[in-house]
């Protein structure tokens, strides 16, 4: 193994790290309490999440914002959710959408060139929020967070992988397209809640795979790629994502939230990480049967 490709392994070791110990996302919205009849406000739900996610989405193309920015800021805001200040957020949406633009702002500020004003993000709340209400609430997550702003993303995953993959396996107008449609993949997924709790290593290699069987029919190329990926996270195979390969699909045909959700079930109860040594051959025989390309998914 040449020295670039350790340089690559060590760098995805720290990643995975990272994910482990320091960034991983928590079921909040389980842990909401019941409301009373008394309750003035409604508490936020999975498809608040999905309207802030949007949301940023939209203002980041808008800016010309890298959209890896808003993965970051929606991590960061589950974190936040999940600490006992959030918690209480979680019971006004008011405050929720103060957070949601609040995390956008601080990632901008931090993995963006050019900063954004707290006035701009009291002008796109039309000002519901003052500026001051956004670095209040900045300085509140901040601390919430013990500043852990910078999370490892899918897509750094995504990157660092695909550099480990030999270029005569993979050539360079198909590593691009493979890069394409991974990207699509995550970008889809990071606006959905129930995607969240999965670690972004695991979102990186389920889509990775997806996106190569998509344009390729050769179970050899599969394998040694699923072998690379493999080794890359130091496991013995990535037979865990099968169920999340599955999820993603569904999720990037726009399949009925039903046949989404049973999918991401499926993957939550099967995704496992498997740490030990990786080395063992994977049956592309086995996978084949198991892959989403043999499964119904109205792709």
């Amino acid at each position: 193994m040449n020295s670039s490709n350790e340089l690559t392994l060590e760098t995805i070791q720290a990643m995975r790290w990272q994910e482990e110990n320091a960034y991983g996302v928590s079921d909040y919205l389980s842990c909401i309490p019941p409301q009373g009849n008394c309750a003035l406000d409604t508490p936020v739900d999975a498809s608040c999440r999905y309207v802030m996610a949007k949301w940023c989405c939209e203002i980041a193309d808008f800016c010309k914002y890298k959209r890896e920015t808003v993965a970051v800021a929606m991590n960061c805001l589950d974190r936040f959710m999940a600490t006992v200040v959030g918690q209480e957020i979680l019971l006004d949406r008011n405050s929720y959408q103060l957070a949601s633009m609040t995390a956008l702002y601080s990632s901008v500020k931090i993995h963006e060139q050019e900063a954004m004003d707290p006035n701009l993000i009291s002008s796109l709340s039309r000002g519901v929020h003052s500026p001051m209400a956004v670095e209040a609430m900045e300085a509140k997550m901040l601390r919430a967070l013990q500043w852990r702003v910078n999370p490892p993303t899918a897509m750094s995953f995504v990157r660092s992988m695909m550099d480990l993959v030999p270029h005569h396996i993979v050539g360079p107008a198909e590593r691009e397209t493979i890069t394409e449609i991974t990207k699509f993949q995550i970008e889809l997924a990071v606006n959905e809640y129930s995607f969240s709790r999965f670690r972004p290593s695991t979102i990186a290699i389920a889509s990775l795979l997806n996106s190569l069987e998509s344009l390729s029919e050769d179970r050899m190329l599969f394998a040694n790629f699923e072998n690379t990926m493999a080794c890359a996270l130091g496991i013995d195979n990535v037979s865990f994502v099968r169920g999340l390969r599955i999820a993603l699909y569904e999720l990037m045909n726009g399949n009925d939230t039903i046949a989404l959700q049973e999918s991401i079930a499926q993957a939550t109860a099967t995704t496992k990480m498997d740490t030990s040594p990786c080395g063992e051959a994977v049956n592309s025989e086995e996978h084949y049967k198991t892959s989403p390309r043999s499964v119904n998914v109205n792709v």
